[in-house]
C-alpha cells in the first residue's frame, strides 16, 4: 500500500517523531526520589536529565553525513529506536553508571534524527504546506514534552523507575513512521541547485563573528531554562516535603510556551526588537521570582511558569535575522552552532547551578537564580545600549547625506 506525502496520516507520521524529541527532561519530577533511593548528589541526579544533550550535540553535527550514507529514514529509525531503548533502560537498574551511559545512549539517538526531523519535512513538502508543517513540528515538541512530564508524574506514583516507562513511547512512534513515511534522497533533493563544496575551514573563516556570540547567547537561554526545570522538583520537595509530585505541575511550563510561540507574530509584527527585550525581561521576572521566593510555593510555581516564555520569544527572533548576517555558504554551519549552543547549555545547566552554589559558599537550591537574573539584567542593558547608539549612528549618517546631497546638486 502506497500512501501519498500529502495524506493526513503520513502528515501524522512525520509529525510523531518530533514528539518525543525534548524529552529527555520530562523525567525531572522523578529526580528526587531517584536521588533518595540511589544516594546521589543533587548535581548527579540533574545530570541525568541534561546528559543526552552532550551526546546530541555530536550527533546533530554527524546525522547528515549519517544519512547520505545508510538512508534518511534508516538514520531516523535507529535514532528513535536508540531513543527508546536507551530511555527505558532505568526501568530495569538500580546502578547510576548504567542509568548515566543509557541516557547518553538516547542522546546519540535524538542526536541522530533532530535536524532530519527538519529536513524531511523540507524533502516531501513546499510552500505553504510545508510552513505550516514546520510550525506543527515545533508545537509537537512543546505537547510532546507537556504530554510526557504529565505521565512521568502519574507513573512516578508507582515508583520513580516506572517515570522512565514514557520512553516506551519511542516504539509505536518508530512502527508508525517506518511504515507510512516514504523515504527520501538528499542528494535528489538538492539536484539542480548549486551546492558549493567548500571544507569546514574556509567556512569557518566566512562565517560572520556575530554567530558565535548568538550561539553563546543560545547557551545561556537553554542554560537558565533547564536549570529551572531539573531544579523545579527539588524546590517543591522543600518547601511541600519529600514525595511532593511536581510533574503535573511541571508539565504546565511547555503549554506556556505553545502560547508565547503562538502570538509570538504577532508580538513581533507589533514591536520589532521588543519581542527580544520581552523574553529577557521574562527571564529576568522568573529568576527573580524563584530565587526570592523563601519557601513561598507561589512565587516558585509562577517563576517556573513565566520561564516558559523566553525561549518562544528569543529563538524565533535569532532565526528570523539569521539570514541577515550569513550566506548560503554558511547558514548551516551558523544554525548547528546555535543547535550546540543549545545543547551545551542543557548539559552544563546542573555543573553551572552548583558552581554557582560554590562561588556564594551556600547549599540552598535556590541561590544560581538571582545570579541568572543578573546576568540576563546585563545581557538587557548592554542591548539597549547598543541598539541606542546604532540609532544614533544611523541619525548622524542620515543627515550628513541630506547635508551632502544639495551640495552635490550645486556642484
Amino acid at each position: 500500500m502506497t500512501i501519498k506525502p500529502q495524506s493526513l496520516i503520513t502528515k501524522s507520521a512525520v509529525l510523531s517523531i518530533s514528539l518525543i524529541l525534548t524529552s529527555s527532561v520530562a523525567i525531572s519530577s522523578a529526580l528526587p526520589q531517584l536521588r533518595a533511593s540511589l544516594g546521589i548528589s543533587t548535581t548527579q541526579s540533574e545530570m541525568l536529565s541534561t546528559v543526552p544533550n552532550i551526546a546530541m550535540a555530536v550527533f546533530v553535527l554527524l546525522s547528515s553525513w549519517i544519512a547520505e550514507h545508510f538512508g534518511v529514514k534508516r538514520t531516523i529509525m535507529v535514532g528513535i529506536l536508540l531513543l527508546g531503548f536507551g530511555g527505558i533502560v532505568p526501568v530495569f537498574v538500580n546502578s547510576y553508571p548504567i542509568i548515566l551511559m543509557s541516557r547518553l545512549i538516547m542522546g546519540v539517538g535524538l542526536g541522530l534524527y533532530n535536524a532530519l526531523a527538519v529536513s524531511i519535512i523540507n524533502a516531501l513538502y513546499t510552500g505553504h504546506t510545508r510552513a505550516n508543517l514546520l510550525g506543527l513540528r515545533g508545537s509537537a515538541e512543546n505537547v510532546g514534552q507537556s504530554i510526557f512530564m504529565a505521565l512521568a508524574g502519574l507513573l512516578l506514583t508507582l515508583g520513580w523507575h516506572w517515570s522512565f516507562a514514557i520512553y516506551f513511547a519511542a516504539f509505536p512512534v518508530a512502527v508508525f513512521f517506518w511504515f507510512i513515511v516514504p523515504d527520501i534522497d538528499l542528494k535528489a533533493n538538492d539536484e539542480g541547485e548549486e551546492q558549493p563544496k567548500a571544507g569546514y575551514a574556509s567556512i569557518i573563516k566566512e562565517t560572520n563573528p556575530f554567530v558565535y556570540a548568538l550561539a553563546l547567547f543560545a547557551v545561556l537561554l537553554v542554560l537558565n531554562s533547564i536549570a529551572i526545570q531539573v531544579r523545579f522538583p527539588s524546590i517543591m520537595d522543600s518547601i511541600e516535603g519529600i514525595g511532593f509530585n511536581s510533574g503535573l505541575v511541571l508539565s504546565l511550563m511547555p503549554l506556556v510556551g505553545i502560547v508565547a510561540g503562538i502570538v509570538f507574530g504577532k508580538l513581533y509584527q507589533w514591536t520589532g526588537k521588543g519581542a527580544l527585550y520581552l523574553g529577557l525581561i521574562s527571564y529576568i521576572v522568573a529568576n527573580l521570582c524563584i530565587g526570592l521566593s523563601n519557601g513561598n510555593l507561589v512565587l516558585v510555581i509562577l517563576g517556573m511558569l513565566i520561564s516558559g516564555i523566553p525561549c518562544a520569544w528569543c529563538f524565533p527572533y535569532i532565526f528570523n535575522g539569521m539570514g541577515d548576517i550569513t550566506s548560503k555558504k554558511t547558514i548551516a554551519f551558523a544554525t548547528s552552532m546555535i543547535f550546540i549552543g543549545t545543547n551545551t547549555g542543557s548539559f552544563i545547566a546542573p555543573l553551572t547551578m552548583r558552581l554557582i552554589q560554590a562561588i556564594l559558599g551556600t547549599d540552598a537550591l535556590v541561590a544560581p537564580f538571582p545570579v541568572f537574573a543578573a546576568i540576563f539584567g546585563i545581557i538587557l542593558i548592554g542591548i539597549i545600549v547598543h541598539d541606542a547608539r546604532s540609532k544614533v549612528s544611523h541619525k548622524e549618517s542620515s543627515r550628513e547625506s541630506s547635508t551632502q546631497e544639495p551640495q552635490k546638486i550645486a556642484d
